[in-house]
């Protein structure tokens, strides 16, 4: 019989199989999906996914353990968060200098610092991502954010420090470390689907550098240069009951009388572009906990605002009044959604071409 290896020298029973399940077929010890046990036990497949999390997360854990352990990490985490420490703090000097803001030094310098913390969270995810590489996703988002809380934990005594020193809102703090937590774990999946694309090694460097440096500055110049295209005519209304924030923004208002043409930039068709920079992500996610009387929380709501459109600025267009505008999108959800969703293309393009390597090398050997 094909496949059946030959037994000589035995008698008539050789033909027996070679295996007998333990128990007699009465023990069953394979997994059987759908089913449950007796009573309120809960399904088994529950069990199994349960341990593949803990497998997942055990595997993380020792490959962000290896980081952890190397000079090279702690110094790189110290240099990104030194170099936005020091960026703040030369713009916020400069911005004094030119009298953009008045005597507010430490508390500015925190706001900015902040921001600029998704900077280095950017480049050094996509360093690490390219250089840890495991098959699970799962695996790649655990360990890049646990790199990225070691980053955190780097920065948050200095962010605690100003922020206490000028009595600046320390939850931007907190959701400081949150955002970079994620940057990096999002630009993790950029470096490593920027491996997989390529068998040698340049071209994959210049893809993540490529990435890294859109994200980082390219869609910022993307934006302003489409952004004198966005200018139209529209008709408005006048104004009136106007209501203001602390910073002086228009929050309510009612419309009257008939309409004109005004004309207004569309700032929502382009800003959608700049949402996906780190550190204008960070900084629309910060201006939740900034009040809105700081010396630099317009920088903060500034692309939330573009993205909101010309009805934010320009009131009574179309004569619809504040009540009938609809409810504003989160920029950063934006921005978060649009990097996830580059990382996830370039993470299944990289593996769809590993493949296709092995199944060549596979025919051709």
């Amino acid at each position: 019989m094909a496949g059946v290896p030959d037994h000589p020298g035995r008698d008539d029973g050789w033909n027996e199989p070679e295996y007998e399940v333990i128990g007699g077929g009465l023990v069953d010890d394979q997994p059987r999906t759908g089913q449950s046990g007796h009573g309120s036990n809960p399904p088994r497949d529950a069990g199994y996914k349960n341990a593949a999390f803990k497998n997942a997360v055990g595997i993380a854990w020792r490959d962000a353990r290896k980081s952890f352990s190397s000079w090279l990490f702690w110094l790189s985490c110290c240099s990104g968060v030194a170099l936005a420490a020091g960026t703040a703090a030369g713009l916020v000097a400069w911005a004094l200098r030119i009298g953009w803001i008045e005597n507010a030094m430490p508390a500015a310098t925190f706001v900015i610092m902040a921001v600029f913390l998704g900077f280095p969270a950017a480049v050094l995810g996509v360093v690490w991502g390219f250089r840890h590489v495991h098959e699970s996703v799962l695996v790649m988002l655990l360990a890049g954010a646990l790199r990225g809380l070691a980053l955190a934990v780097v920065a948050l005594p200095f962010l605690l420090i100003l922020g206490v020193s000028s009595g600046g809102p320390l939850a931007l703090a907190g959701a400081a470390v949150v955002v970079v937590v994620l940057e990096v774990a999002v630009f993790g999946l950029m470096g490593a689907g920027s491996r997989a694309c390529f068998a040698a090694t340049v071209p994959r460097v210049a893809l993540a550098s490529v990435l890294a440096a859109f994200f980082c500055a390219g869609n910022v110049a993307l934006t302003v240069l489409l952004l004198p295209g966005t200018t139209d005519l529209a008709s408005a209304s006048v104004p009136v009951n106007v209501e203001r924030d602390d910073a002086g923004r228009i929050t309510a208002y009612e419309c009257v009388g008939s309409l004109h043409q005004v004309e207004v930039a569309h700032t929502d068709r382009v800003a959608w572009l700049a949402a996906s920079h780190p550190a204008l992500l960070l900084a629309s996610v910060g201006a939740e906990f900034v009040p809105p009387d700081n010396d630099v929380a317009w920088v903060l709501s500034g692309l939330q605002f573009a993205a909101d459109g010309p009805a934010r600025e320009v009131p009574c267009l179309g004569g619809v009044s504040s009540d009938g505008l609809a409810p504003a999108v989160p920029v950063a959800l934006t921005g978060l959604f649009l990097q996830g969703l580059l990382a996830a293309v370039v993470l299944a393009a990289g593996r769809w071409l590993a493949s296709r390597r092995v199944t060549t090398d596979s025919v051709s050997g």
